[in-house]
């Protein structure tokens, strides 16, 4: 019975497998209301199926992050390499929106005219990982999602904040704290979240009919934090996983009850409460198989997936208005287009740049099962 640290090889392991499927499902399951084909499935469970792809990713990305700081030199390295692996190809999946899939969604309609300075505000607006435009003016305007090239890239600014946040935990709870502060961290999200829930069920509304201002103001920042701590659960309780990996054993039957206690909570609609660390522990679980290590390693394609995917499914959307077709062809169209602008993303620039790590003092590579001593910052 190996232990998470010794069952997970840094050089041959199925994160990125993983990851890849997260994506491509949140792929396919956009395909069914981008195609007007009804709304995001959620069979018997609470949430829709995203939702619960989407916590897996955050969960393995906690435990990744977490071992990038650990091998990072400084706060100043970590922050580093955080900034290359998501915003020069943020700033591309921006340019591909305003000068690929604008202007051809205007070829494919037989339009003219394109707003190139929209398009212009489309990518400046958004450089900062806050989604403040969604569309480029005069596109989408028929689509069954009218008017938004890529709502899945909410979650790159509060992804970019956990990360930030992972460094002020090193800065503020040192050595032995550390493992205090990531439960800090857990509990802190939980309570946001289960608060956010009893708002929703049982805010108590004025005679009026409106909520008075403690209560508006209330539900307000609720509302604001409940984004942040719906994945930053997933985030913590992914990092706990690995700074408790040479302890945490990586057993079958422990895996299956993850799922089976992960299962019930989505069913009764609080999977995203209390399900954070039997999910992460099954997801991890299922990355230390050695099954699909040699699929993807070291190229890791999901990024490139989650942030051109939906642009080019609203393209084929577009395509679509002209020419219907059956879900499932659409869902094969959307991925096939998807996948090679993925693959050129990683190759051509995610890659290359974090190549760019070495201008700082980290020269480590990040160790996805056991570290060695981490350097002081």
């Amino acid at each position: 019975m190996s232990t998470l640290g010794e069952a997970l090889d840094a050089r041959r392991n199925s994160i990125n497998a993983i990851r890849l499927f997260f994506c491509v499902s949140i792929l396919l399951l956009h395909c069914v209301p981008l195609s007007g084909h009804g709304t995001m499935p959620k069979w018997i469970f609470a949430d829709t199926l995203g939702t619960y792809a989407l916590s897996g990713f955050f969960a393995l990305s906690g435990y990744l992050i977490t071992s990038s700081r650990f091998s990072s030199h400084s706060t100043k390295d970590y922050l580093w390499r955080r900034v290359l692996r998501i915003y020069p190809a943020w700033v591309a999946s921006l340019l591909f929106v305003a000068v690929v899939t604008g202007p051809l969604s205007f070829v494919l309609q037989g339009k003219s005219g394109y707003n190139w300075n929209s398009a212009f505000h489309y990518v400046f607006d958004n450089l900062l990982l806050i989604l403040r435009a969604l569309t480029v003016e005069g596109t989408l305007l028929d689509t069954p999602i009218k008017g938004v090239w890529n709502f899945s890239a909410w979650t790159l600014f509060y992804e970019f904040a956990l990360w930030v946040g992972m460094a002020l935990l090193f800065f503020i709870f040192r050595g032995r704290w550390l493992n205090a502060g990531m439960w800090l961290g857990l509990v802190t999200f939980t309570a946001i979240k289960l608060a956010s829930q009893i708002q929703a069920g049982t805010l108590v509304v004025a005679p009026a009919g409106e909520a008075t201002f403690d209560e508006h103001r209330s539900q307000t920042v609720l509302t604001l934090l409940e984004p942040l701590a719906r994945l930053g659960i997933f985030f913590m309780a992914g990092a706990l996983l690995f700074v408790y990996r040479d302890r945490v054993r990586m057993v079958g039957a422990w895996a299956l009850a993850a799922l089976g206690l992960s299962a019930a909570l989505a069913v009764v609609g609080l999977f995203h409460t209390f399900a954070a660390l039997p999910w992460a522990y099954l997801v991890v679980w299922c990355a230390t198989s050695p099954r699909f290590g040699r699929v993807n390693y070291p190229d890791d394609y999901s990024y490139g997936m989650y942030i051109y995917a939906y642009p080019v499914t609203q393209l084929v959307a577009v395509f679509a208005l002209a020419h219907p077709m059956p879900l499932p062809v659409f869902m094969l169209i959307a991925t096939v287009i998807t996948v090679p602008v993925a693959w050129l993303s990683w190759h051509a620039l995610e890659k290359p740049a974090m190549k760019l790590k070495r201008l700082t003092a980290g020269a480590d590579k990040a160790v996805i099962g056991i570290t060695p001593t981490p350097a002081p910052n």
